[in-house]
């Protein structure tokens, strides 16, 4: 009789397992009812919070082997083939989840007809997770990285010499399997083991690396966090609030750059079809730190209120010799920089770039950046093929000239920052020098940046009419004066750009609808970005 017993099951998972096993049952179902049954144990939150943590903070090494531990991960790989495991040993217990490599079976023939397949992937700790996300989640935040034991596979975490943990995963509900994808996130509770790396199992000498035999998962949102699109706090103020909080502490007091880095951050795709995804933005102008590898204050801003934030410094060496998208090598998928999670937000800065040449690798890993901004997808490399998959990430370019010297973006704001002797202390002052807002007000912030994220937007009847009229006036306007870009009147691109913008500025207040009043305060937003170009002579 199986127990329902959260505690018996934390403390024996394979007992557990062994005791919802009925040999009466079609063995294909077991898997299915597996998950059924830790899941429904485990439901509530306390009792699901009272899973040990696999994390940085609490390696492989720090489990004992066959523990039942939860992993909050990002799926890296998905090309590995099938797992062969019996499921039905001779003894008449069942196998899998690591079972059959501790069965007391004497020998003999196996019995085919209780051989199944079981799906095997690589997952990394989610890139980016901010500091904070993570305390929020696990409550571990003092605990000490331990980082000896959390390198393995260090080629499969996207961003390189950051800690991580690489597990293989085996999971033995195969339909579940089929509909997980690279870049995932997603909690895998399992029995934890060490076993030999999939990809080596044909070699003479083997791998062993931290695996986790799934019993169940639960699917992760963009925000990480579960977040809801209504703040009880007045959102309008709070928004206020937080442009002038990320201007004075990470733009030397631009606020108007710093309303742009809040709508570029908070953007998500909500269509392919026709294509509404997050708009790209470059912060131009933006003066250079006295070192080449500082990172500037605005990365960390973000990463106080974003769940997931990536940090790319551009240079020489690592536009040549990093991978910045996934490829294929001795049929082992080693990861890239942009391999990132739905909802990430990446910063890549130019301010490391001296003067050299681009290497071929260069080259594509430059068109790969550029090829997430316009259509938010990344190649994935293999020997003889090459597939595109789905992204979803907002991209902040911080260059010091008038424009990016290698991508184009929808968005260019030029940086004005507040005449200061120690500007360069201001945009590149360490984050524990960062004046903190109250916790309080601080996640407010986040919820008001994540419940944007996770909203919806629709644009009514009335205002369709009212912005399509306006867009008519104006364009005649702008031809009869020969205004407008290039001295061109304004286009239905332009028309488009105002339109996604409007939908940013929307979710930025919570709002389920455009409204007159937000579609005007766009105009004026994006007239005062051009007047910045215009005066400086910067393209836009």
């Amino acid at each position: 009789m199986a127990s329902s017993s959260p505690v018996d099951a934390r403390a024996d998972p394979t007992a557990a397992i062994q005791d919802i096993y009925n040999p009466a049952h079609n063995i294909d179902d077991f898997p299915a009812r597996v998950a059924k049954y830790f899941t429904g144990i485990f439901s509530s939150p306390g009792a699901f919070e009272e899973i040990p943590v696999l994390s940085v903070k609490r390696p492989p090494g720090v489990h004992e082997e066959r523990s039942l531990v939860r992993f909050r991960g990002m799926v890296q790989d998905t090309s590995y083939s099938p797992e062969i495991y019996l499921a039905r040993r001779s003894n008449g217990r069942c196998g899998g989840w690591g079972l059959a490599e501790d069965n007391d079976d004497s020998g003999g023939d196996v019995h085919y007809p209780d051989l199944r397949e079981c799906s095997v992937i690589w997952a990394v700790s989610i890139p980016g997770e901010t500091s904070w996300c993570t305390a929020e989640l696990d409550g571990i935040e003092s605990a000490p990285v331990q980082h000896s034991s959390v390198q393995t596979q260090g080629h499969k975490n996207p961003i390189p010499g950051i800690p991580h943990v690489g597990v293989q995963v085996k999971i033995y509900d195969n339909t579940h399997a089929e509909m997980i994808r690279a870049t995932d996130i997603l909690t895998f509770v399992g029995i934890l083991t060490s076993e030999p790396f999939h990809v080596d199992l044909d070699l003479p000498a083997v791998t062993l690396v931290p695996t986790l035999h799934v019993l169940y998962t639960q699917p992760l949102p963009i925000t990480v966090i579960n977040r809801s699109p209504i703040l009880r706090e007045p959102v309008k103020a709070l928004r206020e609030d937080l442009i002038d909080w990320i201007a004075d502490e990470g733009l030397a007091g631009d606020r108007e750059a710093a309303e742009w880095v809040l709508l570029c951050i908070i953007a998500r795709c909500q269509s392919r079809n026709p294509p509404i995804i997050p708009p790209s933005l470059t912060i131009s102008h933006f003066p250079p730190a006295d070192t080449s590898n500082a990172t500037p204050t605005i990365s960390h801003i973000i990463s106080l209120i974003q769940p997931m934030l990536t940090t790319l410094p551009m240079s020489l060496p690592v536009i040549n010799t990093t991978n910045f998208f996934p490829e294929s090598r001795q049929e082992d998928l080693h990861s890239g920089w942009l391999q990132l999670p739905k909802g990430s937000t990446c910063i890549i800065t130019e301010g490391g770039v001296n003067e050299g040449s681009v290497a071929e690798r260069g080259i594509m890993n430059l068109r790969a950046i550029q090829k997430m901004m316009s259509a938010q997808t990344l190649e994935y490399v293999f020997p003889f093929s090459r597939f595109e998959f789905e992204t979803d990430v907002s991209m902040v370019v911080i260059c010091e000239g008038r424009k990016s010297a290698f991508f184009q973006t929808n968005i260019n704001i030029p940086l004005q920052a507040s005449d200061s002797p120690e500007l360069q202390k201001l945009l590149y002052k360490p984050q524990n020098e960062i004046k903190l807002p109250p916790l309080k007000t601080l996640q407010n912030f986040r919820h008001l940046v994540g419940g944007a994220k996770v909203g919806t937007v629709t644009v009514g009847e009335n205002v369709a009419q009212y912005i399509q009229d306006d867009f008519v006036t104006e364009r005649k306007t702008k031809a009869q004066q020969g205004e407008g870009k290039n001295g061109e009147a304004i286009s239905a691109e332009d028309l488009i750009h105002r339109m996604l913008i409007a939908r940013l500025m929307t979710l930025s207040v919570h709002e389920p609808d455009v409204s007159v009043e937000i579609w005007e305060k766009t105009k004026a937003l994006d007239a005062r970005r051009r007047g910045r170009l215009d005066g400086s002579n910067f393209p836009v």
